[in-house]
Formats: structure tokens, sequence, C-alpha cells
């Protein structure tokens, strides 16, 4: 009779548990609801306070005359192209962006070839880790320093070997902030690339040389096309150091940007239309290496 009962309650304990695990499963699910709707409103308003800027600058772009500085602002006011053609015409602003493209590219081809040989040597080529750890700090440290701190130093330094106002003599000054990190992303890509591989290299009779630039350096390049990208948006960016080095002829697009705030005459329109055309390549890079960019930022973030 014992068993019998024992027998018949049996599934009632089944079900009990299995009631137990669909409302655990429930609640669970209840808990994971809860965490996306915080996750997706989190960045909804993150992506509200990205956005923004960005709209209200294009729009502020469009509106003529007065517009923009009207109280209380409008949302969707006059549309008009008056801004822009009247960047589009500026000397200055032409020249600007010529010279912002001729000093970025010239930074990034600099910096990354000196960032992937100093990267190498560093990882491939020095034996001991204490030391090479200690140069690794050296660069590390170079973008410590404030960038005015290199900047007045400089100044009195190019007014002696006539390199102020020249685009050279910003090439090297910009070279000298942007080399550093250009050099730690490519030693945590060289890092990632197996010893053995260089040394099998080098034993089938390549010189170092060749391990490096036949092996090591195509094995590097998301790490190298990263760490160029970074140096040309920090590059187009900088306005400090053209500030300071440049005067006239060698004036850069961010600090021609500053040329239309005036003392007597603004035009909030013409500054916002100038700013989207100067932000048009950064977007673009951005967009063509974004991978690239994503994979030079987290290099050395996670080590096994």
């Amino acid at each position: 009779m014992t068993s019998l009962t024992t027998r018949r309650s049996r599934p009632s304990g089944r079900l009990f548990n299995s009631q137990r695990a669909a409302n655990g499963r429930a609640t669970i699910r209840e808990g994971s609801g809860k965490r996306r709707l915080a996750r997706d409103c989190g960045l909804l308003v993150y992506a509200m306070w990205v956005v923004f800027p960005l709209y209200w600058l294009v729009k502020t772009s469009f509106q003529p005359g007065f517009a923009p500085s009207s109280l209380p602002p409008t949302w969707f006011g006059d549309f008009s192209l008056a801004s822009y053609r009247a960047a589009f015409s500026s000397p200055a602003l032409q020249a600007g962006l010529v010279h912002s493209l001729i000093v970025a590219l010239g930074v990034t081809i600099v910096a990354s070839g000196s960032g992937a040989l100093a990267g190498y040597g560093l990882t491939h080529l020095r034996r001991s880790s204490r030391v090479s750890g200690n140069y690794e700090f050296w660069v590390l440290s170079s973008r410590m320093a404030p960038p005015i701190a290199v900047a007045i130093p400089m100044f009195f330094v190019y007014t002696r070997v006539h390199l102020e106002d020249t685009l050279e003599g910003l090439i090297i000054a910009e070279v000298t902030t942007v080399v550093g990190i250009v050099t730690w992303i490519m030693i945590e890509a060289f890092r990632s690339i197996p010893m053995d591989l260089t040394e099998a290299a080098e034993s089938d009779g390549c010189s170092s040389w060749q391990a490096f630039s036949r092996v090591a350096l195509p094995l590097a390049r998301p790490g190298l096309v990263g760490g160029a990208t970074i140096a040309f948006l920090f590059t187009w960016n900088e306005f400090l150091l053209a500030l300071i080095l440049t005067n006239t002829q060698a004036q850069t697009a961010p600090l021609v940007l500053y040329t239309y705030i005036g003392y007597e005459t603004f035009s909030i329109s013409q500054l916002a239309a100038a700013s989207c055309l100067v932000l048009i390549p950064t977007m673009l890079v951005v967009a063509l290496f974004q991978k690239q960019l994503i994979t030079g930022l987290t290099f050395g973030a996670v080590r096994g």
C-alpha cells in the first residue's frame, strides 16, 4: 500500500518541479527583457546625445542670415545654399583644406613607417623584455606631455632654422605628437604575431629586413591601417600646433575656421557650412577604415 502511494505521488512531484522550472524561466525572461529595455533606452539617449550636435550643425549651415541666432530657435527653417557657396568660394578655406590634406598625409606616412619599424624592433629584435618594456614606456610617455609644452620650444627653434609657417615644419612637429601612439599600436600588433614565424624565415635565409617586410608586416596590416587612420584623424583635427607654428602661408583647415569668428563680423551659418566641409574627410576615413580603426584601438586590450 505504501509503495502504491509513493508511485502515485511521484507524478505530482515531477509536475511541481516542472512548474518551478517554468516559473524560473519566466522570471529570467522578464529580467532579461527589463535589462534589454534599459540597454535600448541608454543607447537611444547616447545616440541622441551624439547625433543632435551634428543635426544642429547641418541645420545651421542651411539657414540664411540671422535665422540660426533667432530665439526661440527654429527646428526646421528656410533652406538656402548661400553659406555653402560662400564657403566654397573662400580662397582661405580652399588653401586650408589643401594644407590639411598635405600635412595629414605626410604625418600619416612618416608616423606609420616609423611606428612599424619601432614596433617590430621592440618586439622581435630585442631579446630582453626588461629593456623593451623601458622603451615601450618611453614611447607611450611621449603622449603624456601637453602639446603646449612641445609647441613653445619648437616655435623658438623654428624661428632660428626658418621652418616657421611652413608645411614641412608643421609635419615634423605633428609627427612628434602622433608617432608615440602609432608605435604603441604597432608594438601590440607585432606582439600578437608568433616569433617562431620570423625565426623560421631567418633560418630559411631571410635577413631581418626581409623577415619584417615579407612575413611580419603583412600579418600586422590591420594594426598598421588602424594606426595610420588614427594618425590621419589626429593630424586633420589638430589646432594648437598650427596656431603657434604657422601664420599665413601654412594655415590648416581648423585654423581657417577660427578666422570666421571676427571682432565685428560673425556669420554662424558660414561657419557651420565650413565646419561641415572640414568634417567630410574625417567621416569618409572613419567609414572606409572603421574595422581597422577598431582593431587598432583594441590591440592589447585583452591578453591571454
